[in-house]
């Protein structure tokens, strides 16, 4: 018998985290499109520029559209997915930097970034 979950149970949704679609942007394989492109498309969606500008799309090289055939290189636009998908690794979140207030009745007894609390105060 294979355990599925830590004890034996069955898998627990925050195991894995928010489902992500399967959508290029959110691919490990695919690079985006320069911030200039993304900067001037945006400004004419919106209306601020009236010069035509074509979607900005990122690429690929390892693009696969049916099981069996081989890869290929391609500019894809951000909602575009293939079968070759590979979800990013999620961001490392980053600790401490937090403002600490350390209080003794109603006097403040110490403040400063978390990482710098006292060992007094710990």
């Amino acid at each position: 018998m294979t355990s599925i979950g830590h004890n034996g149970g069955p898998k627990l949704e925050d195991d894995e985290g928010p489902p992500v679609p399967r959508y290029c942007k959110y691919c490990r394989h695919w690079s985006p499109p320069s911030d200039h492109e993304v900067s001037a498309y945006e400004a004419f969606r919106i209306g601020i520029s009236r010069r035509r500008v074509k979607r900005p799309s990122g690429s690929c090289d390892r693009v696969l559209m049916a099981q069996g055939k081989p890869l290929a290189f391609s500019a894809t636009t951000d909602t575009f997915g293939c079968l070759n998908f590979l979800a990013k690794p999620p961001v490392p979140i980053t600790r401490g930097r937090g403002f600490v207030t350390i209080y003794d009745g109603d006097r403040i007894v110490w403040q400063g970034h978390e990482e710098d609390i006292p060992e007094e105060h710990l």
